[in-house]
């Protein structure tokens, strides 16, 4: 089945949904074969920059012929992950700054996370595990990229592992001004023990 300007993780989420196993062709990249019950995934694409940066005009969706995962499969975590994340990336106003107040809720499982998101992922989760932070703050505090960070606090969002004291996590574009002064102040931080600490520390190059 062929479809036009089709959203990556759009294709993705249904995929997951079905049954059976399913393979994915990306036009030009490669391909995809989705295992919903086993909850793996396996795939020749290395370049996934390039799946990601420009837009996917012809994907294939297709029953595959197997039943079992091959040895060396992915956790489907992962590629989850990954599609939500460049989602996120590509349609946040590069200004797009979180002012909510924000608390960790859970961590994500670090060991089926994307290689390349596991550092900001785990930075991110340690400064909200210590104390509930206004969302602006997180980036500076990390002295992070802002763009890709408020993609991932939006990610970590809607897989449950962050909230916003305040209800729903909000953004608005334009970077703080003055008024910002009046935000909740978080609260202090829990008492954390020597192994969290020394993670913390270790993040945040102290």
């Amino acid at each position: 089945m062929m479809e036009a300007n089709v959203s990556f993780r759009s294709s993705l989420d249904r995929i997951v949904r079905l049954a059976g196993p399913t393979m994915l062709r990306v036009t030009g990249s490669g391909s995809i074969s989705v295992y919903p019950q086993q909850h793996c995934y396996v795939t020749d694409i290395h370049d996934w920059e390039a799946v990601f940066s420009s837009k996917l005009d012809q994907v294939r969706v297709s029953p595959a012929l197997w039943s079992v995962p091959p040895s060396g499969a992915l956790p489907l975590t992962e590629l989850r992950w990954r599609a939500a994340y460049h989602h996120v990336l590509s349609r946040m106003p590069s200004d797009a700054i979180t002012r909510e107040l924000i608390q960790l809720v859970s961590w994500p499982n670090l060991s089926r996370l994307p290689d390349e998101l596991v550092v900001p992922v785990t930075r991110i989760c340690a400064l909200l595990w210590r104390k509930p932070t206004v969302g602006f703050l997180v980036p500076r505090v990390l002295e992070a990229p802002v763009h890709q960070t408020c993609a991932l606090l939006e990610v970590l969002q809607d897989f449950g592992h962050v909230t916003s004291l305040g209800g729903v996590l909000g953004r608005s574009e334009g970077a703080p001004d003055e008024s910002d002064a009046d935000l909740p102040a978080a609260p202090p931080a829990r008492a954390t023990p020597s192994l969290v600490s020394k993670l913390w520390q270790r993040l945040v190059g102290h």
